[in-house]
């Protein structure tokens, strides 16, 4: 009897304990981007002050063989300086793709690193040499079905330099794989004003929230700096997301909502922007989009920015692997706007 109701506390126990046990996060390009490198790691690691930009969702627009199933990176940019350190993560069909992505990664002529840092399952460490005569390092790991490429441009970092980025990487997905890291939630408020699926210009491949130093890294109409304190005193809080554009494998469209308190704060946002590109030669037909727009073709990119109520909404058009996207963009992005723009017009 003894043995028996011993017997039913096992069993019960094991039961409760496998209940208890959390499913893996499911490794979408959002949890991909959760799991990249932290930028107080980065500066404590690179020394001195480094931005991210805005992540790349480079799911289907990323061509390989072989193919990842989602894909997601950061890039870090010096703040006074012209390095960038830009951590990729692209979650395979099997392991064995994984290390098949690492093989390629490697095959250099410079002489890899086989053993140093010891970071993940399988690894390569090298340095080449840029046409300007400066470094570049790059590392390469995996862990399970995830591929990992590590690149610090225009700077020589040794191994156990470069092994504190990766390392928070690989700690990162160890929890993707015990489901205790999940991607970072979604505010509902600014995510019912981006674009519905009805007028999404193609296939989604991501969306995160992004701080204001994100966005200073990619506006020109101040300085870094001058940016980033613009909006933090304005109290913006921004959302981007990146599609594929419908019929393309190179162009994607990008979006971002940039919603503030009042609607002066957004009109006075947007104004330089609109000053600028309005009075000058590569400006377009802003379409229906508003009195406070404007829409300009740059060298290698389309955006077209506007503004109604408290909100600043930017679509932006290019190929992040090619030079020039698809003159296709030009009709896309302002359709997209135009529909976006009615949408905004009647949130609060």
């Amino acid at each position: 009897m003894r043995a028996a109701l011993l017997a039913l506390v096992l069993l019960v126990s094991a039961g409760s304990a496998a209940a208890t046990r959390l499913a893996s996060t499911p490794l979408t390009a959002e949890a991909l981007l959760a799991a990249n490198v932290p930028e107080e790691t980065v500066d404590l690691v690179a020394g001195g002050s480094w931005w991210p930009q805005l992540p790349a969702f480079d799911s289907i627009v990323y061509r390989a063989d072989p193919q990842p199933e989602s894909a997601a990176g950061l890039t870090f940019q010096q703040l006074g300086g012209d390095a960038t350190i830009t951590a990729t993560l692209y979650a395979f069909r099997s392991s064995r793709d994984a290390y098949k992505f690492l093989l390629y990664g490697v095959l250099v002529g410079p002489v890899v690193d086989r053993d140093k840092p010891a970071v993940g399952e399988q690894h390569g460490y090298y340095v080449t040499t840029l046409p300007d005569g400066k470094p570049v390092t790059h590392f390469f790991f995996t862990r399970g079905r995830v591929g990992v490429a590590i690149t610090v441009n225009r700077q020589r970092w040794n191994q156990s330099r470069i092994a504190n980025i990766a390392q928070a990487i690989d700690a990162n997905l160890k929890e993707l794989a015990a489901g205790t890291l999940r991607p970072t939630g979604l505010p509902a408020d600014q995510l019912a004003h981006m674009p519905p699926d009805a007028i999404a210009p193609g296939p989604l491949l991501g969306t995160a929230r992004v701080g204001d130093e994100a966005w200073a890294t990619v506006d020109r109409d101040s300085t870094p700096k001058q940016v980033r304190d613009g909006l933090a005193t304005r109290g913006a809080k921004l959302l981007f997301r990146r599609y594929l554009r419908e019929g393309s494998l190179t162009d994607v469209i990008e979006t971002t909502l940039l919603t503030f308190p009042k609607a002066a704060d957004a009109g006075g946002w947007f104004r330089p922007f609109g000053a600028g590109v309005n009075h000058s030669k590569n400006a377009l037909e802003a379409g229906n989009t508003g009195p406070q727009a404007a829409y300009r073709h740059g060298r290698d990119n389309y955006e077209l920015r506007f503004a109604t109520g408290r909100y600043v909404a930017d679509v932006f058009c290019y190929a992040p692997f090619i030079q020039d996207p698809s003159t296709d963009c030009e009709d896309v992005v302002r359709t997209l706007a135009e529909r976006w723009y009615l949408q905004l017009g009647h949130a609060k």
